[in-house]
This record gives C-alpha cells, sequence and structure tokens, in this order.
C-alpha cells in the first residue's frame, strides 16, 4: 500500500484548495487506515479558478516548496469595460467604463507582459506581509504595502476575442497572478477588466488530460495515486550505496555527481529526494525520508 504519493486532482470552480485537500484527506483517511496521514496541495488554485490541482499526501508533502514555484500553464477570460475589488467575478463591481479596445490594440500591448516583468500582486492575494495576508487586511479593509515582484510569463496566445471578452493561454513561472496580467493590461489599452474565469491546463508535470474528479477519486483512489517513481520518471536517478548513503543519511556531504539538472537520490531502492550538483558537493533540495 502506498503511503506516499501525489494525485492530479481536477479542482471544481467554487472550491478553495483547501477544501480540496480535506475531502481527499478523508478519502485517504478511509484508504490508508492512517488519521494522521500528512496531505497538501501543490499550489493554490483561486475559488474562482478550476483545474491541475495537485494533492500530495504523506512525505510528499515535503515537495511543497520545490514545486510550487514551477512553470504552469492557464486558459483565462478577461472582460472589458468592467472591473471588481478581486479583479475576479466573485469581487464587488467597483468600476465600468465605455471604452472597450480593438483587438489590434490588445495585441500591440502584449509583448508588455511577456518574458522577466515586475508585477503587482492584487490585494485579495494570499500574499503575506508582516505577518498579515493581502486578502485578509483587504477584507478588513485595511491598506498594506505590497511590493512588486518579479515573475516571468513564456508565452501568451489570444484564442478568441469577442464583444470585450479576451481568452488567452499563458504560460507563466509559479507565483505569476493572471488577474494583474488582467488589470495591468487593460490599464495599457486605456479600459478596465476583470478576469470571469481561469483554468489551469498545467503544473509542471500535471496535465488537465489526466486530472480526476473528486467523484472519480471515491470510485478507485487507488488507481489515482501517482508514485513518485512515475512523477520523476524524466529525472536522472543517482544510486547511492555503501559508506556514502550512510553519510548522505547522516548529513555528511558527499561528491558531486556531475550532473548540470536536479536529479533524484535513491538509496536501498527508494526514492531518498532530489538533490542537484553544488560548488564542490552534493546539495539536498528535497529530502523525502529520513
Amino acid at each position: 500500500m502506498l503511503f506516499m504519493g501525489v494525485i492530479n486532482v481536477l479542482k471544481p470552480t467554487g472550491w478553495t484548495s483547501s477544501d480540496v485537500v480535506v475531502k481527499v484527506k478523508h478519502l485517504l483517511k478511509n484508504y490508508t487506515g492512517n488519521k494522521k496521514i500528512k496531505v497538501g496541495h501543490l499550489g493554490t488554485l483561486d475559488p474562482a479558478g478550476s483545474g491541475v490541482l495537485p494533492i500530495c499526501f504523506g512525505s510528499a508533502t515535503r515537495l511543497f516548496d520545490y514545486m510550487v514555484g514551477q512553470d504552469k500553464v492557464y486558459r483565462a477570460t478577461f472582460c472589458f469595460g468592467k472591473t471588481t475589488d478581486t479583479l475576479d467575478s466573485y469581487g464587488v463591481v467597483v468600476g465600468e467604463c465605455e471604452n472597450i479596445p480593438t483587438l489590434d490594440e490588445i495585441t500591440s500591448k502584449i509583448g508588455m507582459f511577456l518574458g522577466k516583468i515586475m508585477q503587482l500582486p492584487p490585494k485579495y492575494s494570499r500574499i503575506s506581509v508582516g505577518g498579515i495576508r493581502a486578502c485578509d487586511a483587504a477584507r478588513d479593509g485595511k491598506e498594506i504595502d505590497i511590493k512588486p515582484r518579479q515573475v516571468n510569463v513564456y508565452s501568451i496566445n489570444i484564442l478568441s476575442y469577442d464583444d470585450g471578452m479576451l481568452t488567452l493561454d499563458i504560460h507563466c513561472s509559479g507565483g505569476t497572478y493572471i488577474r494583474s496580467i488582467c488589470r495591468d493590461l487593460a490599464v495599457a489599452v486605456d479600459s478596465i477588466a476583470y478576469m470571469s474565469s481561469i483554468i489551469r491546463l498545467q503544473n509542471k508535470n500535471f496535465f488537465i488530460e489526466n486530472a480526476v474528479t473528486l467523484d472519480e477519486l471515491k470510485d478507485n483512489i487507488e488507481k489515482r495515486i501517482i508514485s513518485l517513481e512515475d512523477l520523476f520518471s524524466d529525472m536522472p536517478k543517482v544510486y547511492v550505496q555503501g559508506k556514502e548513503s550512510f553519510q548522505l543519511l547522516n548529513g555528511v556531504k558527499i561528491a558531486n555527481r556531475g550532473i548540470k539538472t536536479d536529479y533524484i537520490v535513491v538509496i536501498d531502492g527508494k526514492i531518498f529526494g532530489i538533490c542537484k550538483d553544488g560548488d564542490k558537493n552534493l546539495e539536498v533540495v528535497v529530502r523525502l525520508w529520513n
């Protein structure tokens, strides 16, 4: 029986990421018989969004910091001529304007949002400033100083534009706010907008084509579990044995492996963790067991 793995869940609209974690944890408790099993997600998806939400359990929850910054692909629709306080369809309308940009005007400004850009997160976000979440401060009517941060947008492909509704696919780094792109693109074309819908199509190795609904999980959860061996099958593997395995398990540095990318280290037939070559010695990025 697997006690460590990941499930590629298709999050429904209206659910928070935490809602999904609670549901999957209940199912895993029944499946494993372990009432204390750790369960978490690998990257928040707003309640207004749907799509890929990887849920990890057991020691795989240690992958959060490693996976949360991985590249993602979204399909979003921006509605021009109106905006909300949350910049999505769940918010209160706080502005309207008559200027609906043309497709040519939008296309001419898309390049501003490609590559490494400085982006100001929405005030309704989970960004923490001084221990206070921005969204909590906004709900309490408080102002906090949210700083712009660098994100990387690899591509933006316009799929359709009709009656002020722009649908596009965005491939970006982790931490990118699509609502911020919506807000800033509207400003660039002298308009306002909000994001009416968003679907996460991909989160690194997780694709929407392979995602399972919560109802499907109820039927046969065992077949939906992705082992870490399968998840990282495309990464180089290093098998550490003997003295070096003892050293690594006890926090003693061992020599580099001469590999330029992150790689999987296997000890005694089990994945020990994700590692990389440092200046002189192997560095453990994520340790999955002790």
